[in-house]
């Protein structure tokens, strides 16, 4: 049996309108933009250059405190620019943070950082972007919460700020001082 040029239009119009809600609610579900996931696994066991020594070492080898943070950030991001002086207030109370350096120049990168201050213990240098990619990296900026035994335990998406920091991040350092 065939449509007649009404019923198609009409059909087609309700799959258009269909299509346009599902968009509309999945845009409302704010899975797009910052927003933070629970996380249990390994973070990647590579061999990575180190941004300021200039030498390499194993990842895992970088994780040395109960708590640590991971923050993905790049000379060129403009958001990383906005977090950045939040991050080095959290290295300022002792919070251990390790930079990885997504896709940038060497050059770039200590720029940044010599402008704007090193909040990091180490850095990580990935200009081709190899661990980020094995590690999920979206974009930047990431932070990872990441436990003493290599474990993934929180990622966030997007600006790294106060009220993400008391909401996903502050009790896991809490515990390790009131301890």
């Amino acid at each position: 049996m065939m449509l007649s040029s009404k019923h198609k239009i009409t059909l087609f119009a309700a799959v258009l309108l269909s299509f346009i809600a599902f968009l509309v609610a999945g845009l409302n579900s704010q899975q797009f933009g910052p927003s933070s996931l629970p996380v249990v696994r390994q973070f990647p066991n590579q061999s990575v250059e180190l941004l300021i020594a200039d030498l390499k070492t194993k990842s895992n080898q970088l994780f040395q405190q109960e708590y640590q943070l991971v923050n993905v950030w790049a000379s060129w991001c403009g958001v990383c620019r906005k977090e950045h002086a939040y991050l080095n207030q959290l290295e300022q109370q002792g919070i251990p943070i390790i930079g990885l350096n997504y896709r940038d120049r060497r050059s770039g990168a200590l720029n940044y950082l010599g402008q704007l201050g090193n909040p990091y213990s180490d850095v990580i240098f990935d200009p081709k972007g190899v661990l980020s990619l094995d590690l999920g990296v979206v974009g930047t900026p990431e932070t990872y919460l990441v436990n003493q035994g290599g474990e993934i335990v929180y990622k966030h998406l997007g600006v790294l700020n106060q009220q993400v920091w008391d909401k996903h991040f502050a009790h896991f350092f809490a515990q390790g001082k009131g301890s």
